[in-house]
């Protein structure tokens, strides 16, 4: 029966299968990329059948592990030991370090992987490759570089380090990327040691080599094999994994809110329509139950029919995204997307789950109509607010005035989140609560017109139609809402933070890091007249890293977090493994902060972002002067820019899905008025009028969705505004994100009145509304 009900109403279900199908797709090929970065084995270290890590860090609150290095001299007894086990070949330290190329004085490449882009000839070994020409590098200034560089053996190749420039001759290149030099320079440019790799002899298994190791390397590492030696991936790639992740994440959560909020509404609007002949089916014996089984299998076979060509669909897209995904900065260079099984099985069993969520209560009211319904013909709504939507509506609106009203009181630090969990409560109030405020906004939308024939039937249409306006009206004041506080919130936001960040730069100019490169070599920094701070990672005695600034101190600058007062003595082990005891010198708020000398001695590889300038910049290459606030702005950019891209994914699905929900609303419910067109031509309207009255219906719709929206959004913003100069003591310019509202009411509109129109402009063809004159 329900397979006959799909081929007989397919038009009722085409919303929801084109929901199912995009929110199937967009979780598969979410999962596809999710599976395909996890972390990997570094290219690098490809080559070593065994790697041995360094003592492992685990955050208390979760989070990804850490590695703290050893001292040189941990790391030679580790080598020397590590060569003698049975079955190793070699013992090679990992010291990658900071290079890049100058081309006309200014760094090239992928300023990330510049970061890990030289290492030592020993570690070439960890890989494998193939020599093109020349010989490997055997004293300092000698370099082996990428054939596909184009540089000939004995050409000269400036570069960029953290020492400063230099220029090194190509003694022989090889088909990897990198820049290989001898072992000796790379120890003085590279920082502490994290990993070593153990070439094995031919035919010796790993397993067997590390299960020899735990007793040698006993509290001093962890040896690693197979996938597990994805652990050794770059940090920097890590992070940049995690924040790709975070995307992906809210991407599947979204589409799976958003689809089940489209199934839930298309599914309740048809119930509604359709309660004269379900009554009919309860009039001939059907029980409720069997009612609640018929319109779940319906929706059953409309997820399968979309869930299988959109789990395939969004498996097959997801490999195209991978340059995009790098292009962007959400997954390191060389991230490849394969195919994963379990991606679009998994996604086909969550579109089941939200089909069969979003039909579940729809279907439990749809069986309760009673027998005598099928007699009503009259097409006004008795009762357009159920009990449970009056009591949920009302339930949450108290809850997120509540929330509002706890505002004052609060912290700065507490407002932004009683802001936005506020107005995401009174959000959902707001659309539950529609069909009760839709009469009498519509009605002072339509004062002007009411004396006009259009007027009035919009006024009477929404008077005796309110849950279809309110139908139309909820996804459209949930994306208004949704999407004007949420961008609003985050452009204000940008612009406090710029405010504050500037406050805290009194100079008038700085020099800053070009555009292309990681950070300030020495040599730019010392050229420069003014205050610089070096950014470096200390680790405290329990291997927790902590982030550490090298600036004009005379000592230790520790946090509270610490535990220390000022003239104690704190252990700190620095970048390059070594251990010092440093004393305190005072306590303050904000990061550990020791003398830059001191810093920059046991941290070769570290880089300064900025110079505070007391005088004239001094070019250099990779550094470049500005205004502080241009800096400032240029710092805020880099961050807004993975925003934005948040932003935009976050606001195109919902977006997308609230047009497709408005579409489908309104298509189905011009499909259902045909007797109310019949009465219309009836009385003398012609198919133009009838067509301007369904437009006009469904514009009107948006609007009172987009008022209610704004309702909501507007007063958040000023409160996010409010908390925002509580927090930096400045004044905030509140940014109201016209050009965001504009295109999602611009979409919703467009779609809306063709979802309306269209069934009426097939008359030409012979459609709807030949069909409706002929009775």
């Amino acid at each position: 029966m329900s397979l006959s009900m799909l081929r007989y109403r397919w038009g009722s279900f085409l919303g929801t299968f084109v929901a199912l199908l995009v929110g199937v797709a967009v979780v598969a090929g979410s999962l596809s990329l999710w599976a395909s970065a996890r972390p990997r084995v570094p290219d690098e270290l490809s080559g070593a059948g065994v790697v041995v890590a360094a003592p492992r860090y685990d955050p208390p609150n979760g989070g990804y592990p850490t590695y703290r290095p050893w001292s040189a001299e941990e790391v030679d007894g580790l080598v020397a030991r590590l060569a003698d086990v049975p079955g190793v070949a070699a013992a090679v330290p990992d010291r990658p370090f900071y290079v890049q190329r100058l081309v006309d004085g200014r760094p090239a490449g992928d300023a990330t992987d510049s970061l890990h882009a030289g290492r030592g000839w020993a570690s070439a070994g960890l890989r494998t490759y193939t020599f093109g020409s020349g010989k490997a590098p055997e004293k300092p200034g000698e370099v082996v570089v990428d054939a596909a560089l184009g540089l000939p053996v004995g050409a000269a190749l400036p570069v960029l380090t953290a020492a400063g420039p230099a220029t090194w001759t190509v003694t022989g290149t090889i088909d990897r990327p990198g820049y290989y030099v001898d072992d000796a320079t790379a120890r003085g440019l590279a920082g502490g040691v994290k990993y070593i790799g153990l070439r094995l002899d031919p035919g010796t298994r790993p397993d067997d080599v590390a299960a020899r190791l735990p007793v040698l390397l006993g509290g001093l590492g962890t040896a690693l094999t197979g996938d597990a030696r994805a652990a050794a991936e770059p940090e920097g790639d890590r992070s940049t994994r995690w924040i790709g992740a975070q995307l992906i994440i809210a991407t599947v959560l979204v589409g799976a809110f958003v689809a089940i909020f489209v199934v839930a509404s298309t599914c309740a609007f048809s119930a509604a329509q359709r309660r004269r002949e379900l009554a009919l089916l309860r009039a001939v014996g059907a029980t409720p139950g069997q009612v609640r089984r018929m319109l779940l299998a319906e929706v059953a076979l409309v997820a399968l029919g979309a869930g299988v060509p959109g789990a395939l669909l969004g498996a097959a897209l997801a490999p195209l995204l991978a340059g995009p995904f790098v292009a962007v900065g959400l997954e390191p260079t060389g991230f490849r997307v394969g195919f994963t099984w379990w991606a679009p099985l998994t996604a086909l069993a969550v579109g089941l789950v939200v089909g069969a969520l979003g039909v579940w209560l729809s279907a439990r009211r749809a069986s309760r109509v009673r027998p005598l319904d099928a007699l009503r013909v009259a097409a006004a709504e008795p009762r357009p607010m159920t009990l449970s939507r009056w009591v949920a509506g009302s339930a949450l609106l108290l809850c997120g005035a509540g929330l509002a009203l706890l505002l004052p009181g609060s912290s700065a630090e507490q407002k932004p989140t009683l802001v936005l969990g506020s107005a995401m409560v009174l959000l959902v109030a707001a659309a539950l609560l529609a069909p009760v405020v839709v009469v009498p906004v519509v009605r002072v939308v339509t004062w002007p017109a009411r004396r006009g024939p259009t007027g009035l039937l919009l006024r009477e249409g929404a008077r005796v139609s309110a849950r279809r306006v309110a139908s139309t009206a909820a996804p459209v004041l949930a994306a208004v809402g949704f999407a004007v506080l949420l961008v609003g919130t985050f452009q204000t936001a940008d612009g406090a933070v710029g405010v504050e960040d500037t406050a805290k730069i009194p100079e008038s100019a700085v020099a800053a890091r070009s555009a292309n490169a990681p950070g300030l070599s020495e040599t730019a920094v010392r050229a420069q007249p003014g205050r610089s701070e070096l950014v470096s990672t200390v680790y405290l005695a329990s291997g927790e890293p902590v982030d550490a600034i090298g600036t004009d101190v005379p000592g230790l600058v520790a946090p509270p977090s610490l535990g220390r007062t000022a003239g104690q003595s704190v252990p700190l082990r620095f970048a390059d493994g070594s251990v010092l005891p440093v004393t305190v010198a005072a306590v303050s708020e904000g990061p550990v902060k020791l003398p830059r000398d001191l810093l920059r001695a046991h941290d070769p590889a570290a880089l300064t972002d900025v110079v505070y300038l007391s005088g004239d910049f001094v070019p250099a290459p990779g550094a470049e002067r500005m205004t502080a606030r241009a800096y400032v702005e240029r710092k805020a950019a880099e961050e807004g820019d993975l925003i934005d891209l948040f932003l935009a994914v976050l606001l195109g699905i919902s977006v997308g899905y609230t047009a497709l929900a408005v579409a489908n609303t309104l298509l189905m419910a011009t499909h259902a008025r045909r007797p109310e067109f019949l009465t219309l031509h009836r009385a003398g309207a012609t198919r133009a009028q009838a067509a301007r009255v369904v437009v006009s219906e469904a514009l009107l719709s948006v609007l009172v969705g987009a008022l209610l929206g704004l309702a909501v959004a507007v007063p958040a913003l000023f409160e996010a505004r409010a908390g925002l100069q509580d927090e930096i003591g400045a004044p905030v310019t509140l940014v109201m994100p016209w050009f965001t509202l504009a295109a999602i009411v611009s979409v919703c509109g467009i779609l809306a009145a063709l979802g309306s129109v269209l069934p009426l402009l097939r008359a030409g063809k012979g459609a709807l509304w030949a069909r409706t004159m002929a009775g």
